[in-house]
């Protein structure tokens, strides 16, 4: 119900498999949702297929993450993180997630959708106001096309539904609470003695063979791929015509010929108090949400508020502040919230409303009839699909006449002149920077790669909404560098590796004469449980063997921290006592860590839906195609 719309926000379970996304959407309409990146697909799930294309574009977002985030990473550390498999693994769970949703008859409409993106900050201008042109441009920014994020969305909507769904049970009590607050809050008092890896450095210059051997083992991580700088015209319907060209008085036409286009449904502004109670619930479970809903509706008859009592009643995932629903289009709800809302006066409490979702006390405050929206509110939107039409019509000749002067390489900015096009041009870029800033398909960037300095692609390439004519400017080769040239990379790793090496046989030297019993001195910190010690950069191994190990002990090895002040080092650990949470603490954290309890809750019973998705499924993947991408 309209609670889903809300639930989606705070989803959990999907941001844990899925990540952030910005939610966008174009706000006109849905426009194209499928990727098919030229038929070639990497795996079959349930006769549905994952596109090639699709699954690049994941790979390498991935791949860009880590490496941001660690640039010292190596190619053989990277391989033994599996992303492909992973980022496959994710996918067709996307794709479970999406069947689930279209066997359940869940779906995200337009408008849904249309809210989304509005409500996003990123999309609104200086006023705060959605900006269609600024969507439109992080969209293929980010994802190459609108009609990428378009799927995107969609598929994190219908996850998003489905996860509300599955967690729409969740409870917790008070004492539950207190007993996680209780754990979670523990602390553990530690002595420690870290050993940085600077005090070695001065003496870890490594030698000429080292730095040799280290080339000769790791050349390949410092292979520079082919590059090319692509000369490109970008030519779309909206490029080829623009909005603005077609005059009002046209527009006003088109209105007039398609007036019934431009309705909006009936509306009533809604709040409700929700008693939930299963569709197949026993008579006796009816019964006593029955005398719930009675003694709910004698409160409110005996003058409270509405908004008060629907607080004090409603779970958490029932309706916003005050049961508030919002506006309720005509088809935007189960049939029988539907009937019984749209039969309310304006003010007026219903009669008790069963639905599938339990028993509801609806409350009507305004109404909207159906009406016809106002030429100046859709000129725009007309102006808009009349270019795309008109473009449409000019689409085949412009790309052939363009494709003609490409491969009789005539000047590109003349012959984009000439369609009121511009020629743009990219920096020296490799196949997988052209896919990122092009918005093309690994197939498409191969040709590109493969055209050769000077010479044109004899094909218009797709972009999202966009065709592309390219022809290559300059090419570069593939190399490996010598070994001088990236000489000071290699002995700046070397050192870094011994230095801390050494450390590490420092820490174990210390932690050997902790154990036999020499003083040593130590730093002092209380640690909580799952989190990190202060001045130190997270080590979750660290953190749960603190949690795990005995008191009064060294813990038996030496772990590998980084300092903020010091960098990297070794560090030696003694768990002195227990730090039990502070009971004074939970009155201002009760609240908190009863959201904290549902959400650890609703996570385990979305893993569980997850898993019994798994285990009927038909998979078959393409590894041959899976390989070439992730090589």
């Amino acid at each position: 119900m309209l609670d889903f719309i809300r639930s989606n926000a705070q989803s959990m379970g999907v941001k844990l498999i899925f990540g952030l996304i910005i939610l966008v959407f174009i706000f006109w309409g849905v426009g194209s949702i499928t990727d098919t990146s030229g038929g070639s697909v990497v795996a079959v799930v349930n006769g549905d297929g994952i596109s090639a294309g699709a699954f690049h574009r994941v790979y390498q977002q991935q791949m860009e993450a880590i490496q941001r985030s660690n640039p010292n990473i190596t190619r053989e550390q990277l391989a033994q993180q599996n992303i492909g498999e992973r980022v496959l693994d994710a996918l067709i769970m996307q794709k479970l997630l999406e069947q689930e949703a279209t066997r359940l008859g869940i779906s995200v409409s337009a408008l849904e959708m249309r809210k989304a993106v509005e409500s996003v900050d990123a999309f609104k201008n200086s006023d705060g106001v959605f900006d269609a042109e600024l969507f439109r441009n992080m969209a293929e920014n980010s994802y190459g096309s609108v009609a990428a994020f378009e799927q995107k969305l969609r598929e994190d909507m219908l996850a998003g539904k489905l996860e509300a769904l599955v967690r729409a049970g969740i409870w917790s009590n008070s004492d539950e609470s207190r007993a996680f607050f209780l754990y979670l809050r523990q602390k553990r008092n530690i002595s420690y003695v870290f050993v940085p890896s600077s005090r070695f450095a001065a003496d870890a210059k490594p030698t000429e063979k080292a730095i040799s051997d280290y080339y000769a083992a790791h050349k390949q991580d410092f292979a520079v791929p082919a590059k090319v700088v692509a000369e490109y015209i970008k030519v779309s319907p909206l490029l080829l015509v623009k909005p603005e060209s077609v005059s009002a008085a046209d527009a006003e036409e088109e209105y007039k010929k398609n007036t019934s286009r431009y309705q909006t449904s009936e509306m009533v502004k809604a709040a409700h108090i929700l008693v939930p109670l299963e569709e197949n619930a026993s008579p006796e479970e009816v019964k006593k949400a029955e005398e719930t809903v009675a003694a709910i509706r004698k409160e409110l008859e005996d003058g409270k508020p509405f908004a008060e009592v629907a607080d004090a009643h409603n779970g958490p995932r029932a309706a916003g502040p005050g049961g508030e629903l919002g506006w309720i289009p005509r088809g935007h709800t189960v049939q029988p919230f539907e009937e019984a809302a749209f039969a309310l006066e304006p003010g007026k409490i219903s009669e008790p409303v069963r639905t599938v979702y339990g028993l509801h006390l609806i409350r009507v405050s305004e109404r909207k009839e159906a009406a016809t929206r106002p030429f100046s509110d859709v000129e725009a939107q007309i102006r808009a699909e009349l270019a795309r039409q008109r473009g449409v019509e000019k689409l085949n000749d412009a790309l052939d006449g363009l494709l003609e002067d490409n491969i009789l390489k005539k000047p590109l900015a003349e012959s984009a002149a000439r369609y009121g096009l511009t020629a743009e041009k990219t920096e020296l870029l490799s196949a997988a920077e052209l896919e990122k800033t092009l918005g093309i398909s690994p197939e498409n960037a191969e040709l590109v790669m493969s055209a050769g300095s000077g010479n044109p692609v004899d094909t218009a390439l797709e972009a999202g909404d966009n065709y592309l004519v390219v022809r290559v400017d300059k090419a570069e080769p593939a190399y490996t560098p010598e070994l001088e040239a990236v000489k000071a990379e290699i002995e700046k790793r070397l050192v870094v590796e011994t230095s801390l090496a050494s450390a590490l046989s420092a820490a174990a030297e210390e932690l050997k004469q902790a154990q036999d019993g020499k003083e040593l001195k130590l730093s002092t910190a209380a640690v909580e449980r799952d989190g990190v010690l202060s001045g130190f950069a997270v080590n979750r191994e660290f953190s749960q063997a603190i949690f795990g190990a005995p008191l009064k002990q060294w813990l038996p090895r030496a772990f590998r921290l980084v300092s903020d002040k010091e960098g990297p080092g070794a560090l030696i650990c003694r768990v002195d006592g227990v730090q039990e949470a502070d009971p004074a603490e939970w009155e201002a954290m009760k609240e908190s860590f009863d959201e904290l309890l549902r959400n650890r809750r609703g996570e385990e019973l979305f893993q569980l839906f997850l898993g019994a998705l798994q285990r009927n499924v038909e998979i078959r993947k393409n590894p041959e195609l899976i390989r070439q991408i992730v090589n």
